[in-house]
């Protein structure tokens, strides 16, 4: 079986997360700093071909009464970018208070909350969230 590649759009970098094979379960995957899209996109596609990627999500940053605002938009683009690059599925879900609830879940481990760590968590929180949105279909 194949993997999903869980991504968190920021202004400078993005979170990664990775699923295990059975799409079960998502682990996180570090961060990219970028300065640009297609370098963004091209790291990670390479990404997805070292590690088996064959679909892939995007947290949505939508406004808390559901309307998309400014970073949503950011995620969109990424998402179009990626897909007239790749032939595998792009999919953007809501991401509202996942990096509160990153710097939240670091904060509890006792980890210092480091903005690249905050983003992976974050990724792994959409990326999770649509794994088990998928099982519960």
């Amino acid at each position: 079986m194949s993997r999903v590649l869980g991504i968190d759009k920021g202004d400078a970098r993005i979170g990664l997360a990775v699923s295990d094979e059975s799409r079960t379960l998502a682990s996180g995957y570090g961060f990219i700093q970028f300065k640009s899209y297609d370098e963004l996109v091209d790291n990670i596609l390479s990404i997805a071909e070292k590690e088996g990627i064959d679909e892939f999500v995007i947290g949505l940053p939508l406004n808390m009464n559901g309307s998309k605002g400014f970073q949503a938009a950011k995620s969109e683009r990424l998402a179009e970018a990626l897909r007239n690059k790749t032939k595998y599925p792009v999919n953007l879900i809501d991401e509202r208070l996942t990096t509160v609830e990153a710097a939240r879940q670091i904060h509890a481990s006792g980890k210092k909350v480091r903005k690249g760590r905050i983003d992976e968590v974050a990724a792994t929180i959409i990326l999770q969230a649509f794994l088990d949105g998928k099982k519960n279909k």
